[in-house]
């Protein structure tokens, strides 16, 4: 990247008469320094949080989803996965806007938030909904419930939540979010950063940790020299601790056993520590990205290299088409989900053999999709 001229208030000047290398210190800038646009490994956190997800729905194809320690890891890291990608996307949407109040600048436009996340998830979305809905011939999309699909509304009838593309109910999620934050910036125009965090602190309770987390990053940030995670091992130690706990608290029995765990209700000991653990695995994994990211250390390494990212920069459309792909190479015939014939793979091969041709496949779709498909429509920062 090509060097940027500094701001003008804070230009070194050259004493007269003094070597080249000496300049005046340069004058204390009268508002906080701007905050980073862009976090360099979070597209690395995607691409290991989309493979989370690959590796949770190869399990289930094979049979092996929650049996034994293996599949219960495999159940669970498709889960947090999930929570993951929430994290991210708060984080990255909300703090823009703290960002701006904090440096005393114009907020982001929220007509161009709104432009920009159809921009980012329509495209991508209805091209692979209608070309998965032609070949294989996933169900209910040219059905009389089809706009549901094409609305993110699928979520909301039992009729319609697994049909489709079946990972997209957490794209109904993520479309309520979209719609709810700017009435949260609305709202939170008149509170100072620290009224923000406590506000959002209390909710945090109730699921908004990720907006905590944006608002923690802008305060900090803007007090230099801000905070830093020198030992990101540590964090990623505790992420495994969660990940542990989360295991121990899995019960052994496969896919039938987690349907039935989540239509029960769960004692309030194992609820707690399974949300402790949860919280543990997520902020430990993501803090090093989120401060110092380019301070070293072991996970900062791994979320540096090009494969990992690269996973990351197509995961949206990686998310789309993996399941259904997957369900193709495994299955035979699945005609709740899809018309055509599939290969049957799950009988022949393991599912570390599956779960790498999954992703190989996929992967060739995804970039091919985010090259020609997504990409187009991304717009400038």
């Amino acid at each position: 990247m090509g060097a940027t001229p500094p701001p003008e208030n804070v230009r070194g000047v050259r004493r007269r008469g003094t070597p080249c290398a000496e300049y005046d210190p340069p004058p204390v800038p009268d508002r906080p320094p701007a905050v980073r646009p862009h976090f360099e490994l979070f597209d690395a956190l995607r691409g290991i949080a989309v493979v989370s997800v690959i590796v949770f729905h190869v399990a289930s194809i094979t049979d092996k989803l929650g049996r034994g320690l293996s599949g219960r890891a495999a159940e669970v890291l498709g889960a947090q996965a999930v929570i993951v990608f929430f994290v991210i996307s708060g984080f990255l949407l909300y703090r823009p806007f703290v960002a701006a109040r904090v440096a005393g600048r114009r907020e982001p436009s929220l007509k161009r938030f709104g432009r920009r996340r159809a921009g980012r998830i329509l495209p991508a979305y209805w091209v692979a909904l209608t070309l998965l809905a032609l070949y294989p011939g996933i169900t209910g999309v040219f059905s009389d419930d089809g706009w549901r699909y094409y609305a993110f509304l699928q979520l909301y009838s039992t009729d319609t939540i697994n049909q489709g593309i079946p990972v997209a109910w957490t794209l109904c999620v993520e479309v309520t979010f979209y719609l709810t934050l700017p009435l949260w910036v609305i709202a939170a125009r008149r509170l100072s950063p620290r009224g923000d965090l406590l506000a959002l602190a209390a909710i945090g309770l109730a699921g908004a940790l990720l907006q905590v987390l944006a608002v923690w990053s802008v305060v900090r940030e803007a007090r230099p020299p801000g905070i830093v995670v020198r030992r990101p091992e540590l964090c990623w130690a505790v992420a495994l601790l969660g990940l542990a706990g989360l295991v121990a608290l899995t019960p052994d029995g496969g896919l039938a056993s987690l349907v039935t765990a989540l239509s029960q209700p769960q004692d309030v000991p194992r609820a707690v520590a399974k949300i402790a653990c949860s919280v543990a695995l997520a902020a430990g994994f993501v803090l090093p990205a989120v401060f110092g990211d380019r301070a070293g250390g072991l996970p900062r390494r791994v979320l540096a290299w090009a494969p990992v990212a690269f996973l990351g920069t197509v995961s949206y459309s990686l998310y789309l088409y993996h399941l259904t792909i997957a369900q193709l190479l495994g299955f035979q015939a699945d005609p709740f989900h899809f018309e055509a014939t599939g290969l049957g793979l799950a009988n022949d091969v393991n599912t570390p053999v599956l779960l790498v041709l999954t992703i190989a496949l996929a992967g060739v779709v995804a970039a091919v999709s985010f090259r020609w498909v997504e990409r187009p429509f991304f717009k400038p920062r």
